[in-house]
């Protein structure tokens, strides 16, 4: 039941990956792919070990990795676009939510013929070298979905990303401009309500031990909304708001982030204790499991659970299966790509857009049907 969330690796290997098992920076392993004449011979070797290791596939253009690659020009090329991961930590870069949207990216930039140059910048307190030198021709962005961009990230960082055409990955945080290529929240709580109304559900609840959150502040309102519509009631057990908000952010990854909030719903009487719990993410299902389980509750008969994203790596160990609902990472990754390209080749156009993804549900056996 225990799992590690750090240690957990998407099923189909990214840079991240390759980054973590090579113990070099994301833009190391880009350096090599794009222009293995500006690193050393020993890190080179460490790069392609890892990729060996891993069964990566570099998803590039023509000419790249292996002898021809010594020959290749570190000079920019057309149709390069940067990929920035922006104040996150490790334990948060490498939940599968977000290799699975990376790995999309990289699929759509290989489709393209297109180049691919990466950058992870925990702190977000620094400009990397591509967008320095003007290296790149757009950016696709992605950075916790908790803190204000403009007081989270340097100045000087920020007015780099402004200088290019830029797409958030799967949401953007607070005081971001520019385009979102995302999951379409809205539909996803009205497909996560109307389940759990099918099953026979009329007393639900949404948890999350850290509120505050983009994309989990909008998904608890939709969800809110169509427990209304549906004449359910809804409770909500939330953690304490961060005071500050300091970039790099964590994933959640700690079981004591939940035990206090499964309390709550323990503290209840029978008669208004909800029989099944939301939340926005597969990773916090993973906790929310742990915690049920030291507990001496079980997932689907004391109360059932119902998640978001579809992150197989981290539901593969969780008995009963999981009930959630697929944001489609990889769908929201090569549209990124697709929207970039569209704001490149339209710089006249200065409206931002929403571009959404349409989820659906994957069911599992976490959710009781309370009809029989």
């Amino acid at each position: 039941m225990k799992q590690s969330l750090v240690q957990t690796r998407s099923e189909k290997p990214t840079v991240v990956d390759v980054a973590r098992e090579a113990s070099v920076a994301l833009g190391t392993v880009s350096r090599v792919l794009n222009s293995p004449d500006l690193v050393t011979e020993d890190i080179r070797q460490r790069v392609l070990e890892a990729i060996d290791r891993l069964g990566y596939q570099p998803l590039r253009r023509k000419g790249a990795l292996g002898s021809s690659a010594k020959k290749a020009s570190p000079k920019r090329r057309l149709g390069t676009i940067g990929l920035l991961l922006i104040g996150m930590d490790d334990s948060l870069t490498h939940l599968p939510v977000i290799t699975e949207a990376i790995h999309g990216v990289e699929l759509a930039v290989a489709a393209a013929d297109e180049s691919l140059m990466l950058s992870n910048v925990p702190s977000a307190d620094r400009v990397p070298a591509f967008l320095a030198k003007n290296m790149v021709d757009g950016l696709v962005i992605k950075s916790p979905l908790l803190g204000d961009l403009r007081s989270c990230a340097s100045r000087e960082l920020v007015e780099a990303i402004e200088r290019f055409p830029h797409i958030w990955l799967i949401g953007q945080p607070d005081s971001a401009g520019g385009d979102v290529v995302a999951s379409d929240n809205e539909e996803g709580a009205r497909i996560a309500a109307e389940y759990l109304f099918y099953k026979n559900h009329r007393r639900i609840a949404y948890l999350h031990p850290r509120p505050g959150q983009t994309r989990s502040e909008g998904l608890k309102q939709a969800f809110a909304n169509h427990a209304e519509r549906l004449g359910m009631h809804l409770s909500r057990f939330e953690g304490e708001r961060l005071e500050k908000v300091v970039w790099p952010l964590p994933a959640i990854t700690k079981t004591t982030d939940l035990e206090p909030l499964l309390d709550q719903w323990s503290a209840m009487s029978n008669e208004e204790r909800p029989t099944a719990i939301m939340v926005g993410a597969d990773s916090i299902a993973v906790q929310l499991y742990a915690a049920m389980q030291k507990r001496g509750l079980q997932v689907g008969k004391d109360v059932s659970v119902l998640s978001f994203n579809h992150e197989k790596p981290l539901m593969l160990a969780l008995h009963p299966s999981l009930t959630t609902i697929d944001i489609q990472a990889e769908a929201i990754g090569k549209r990124s790509v697709d929207q970039l390209r569209w704001r490149i080749e339209h710089p006249e156009d200065s409206l931002s857009c929403r571009l959404l993804i349409a989820p659906r549900l994957v069911e599992g056996e976490s959710v009781a049907d309370l009809n029989a």
